[in-house]
């Protein structure tokens, strides 16, 4: 993780998204940046680290986000749509992996932990899933009869 050392986490709102001071004391409209400050604070908290392709739940069991929203957790992905010059970003003495912070649903998670980060992202090209936060968005893996 040597190599992994520095990261800034990034999320897309759309144009839309409140943003006051006043609007930032609804939760429904706080809650991406309460999960990026959330991941800024991640692996000072836990001695660890963050890359791309890592979930992090939303606490321990998952929660929802907000009450408007049943994202769980979220992806952490590099170059999902930004250019490869964007998303790392050489300074001389170190390398900053610029990450987007992407919403999942909890059977999201569980599929990715079971088929991997590639997987889920086939599941996102396949349902046209972007970057921008959307909070209607389709979930790539709800179950049907008990299969993904």
């Amino acid at each position: 993780a040597e190599d992994l050392a520095y990261a800034e986490i990034y999320a897309l709102l759309p144009a839309d998204w409140k943003l006051s001071q006043e609007d930032f004391e609804n939760e429904d409209n706080y809650w991406p940046i309460r999960q990026l400050k959330t991941l800024a604070r991640f692996p000072h908290l836990y001695g660890t680290w963050i890359g791309e392709g890592h979930t992090i739940a939303n606490g321990n069991p998952p929660q929802p986000m907000s009450d408007n929203c049943n994202f769980e957790g979220v992806i952490l992905l590099a170059g999902y749509t930004m250019s490869e010059e964007f998303t790392f970003i050489d300074t001389g003495d170190k390398v900053i992996s610029v990450l987007s912070m992407v919403p999942l649903y909890a059977e999201e998670m569980d599929y990715k932990l079971k088929k991997g980060r590639d997987a889920l992202m086939e599941k996102f090209d396949k349902y046209n899933i972007g970057e921008i936060i959307d909070i209607h968005r389709k979930n790539t893996c709800k179950k049907k009869f008990g299969l993904f």
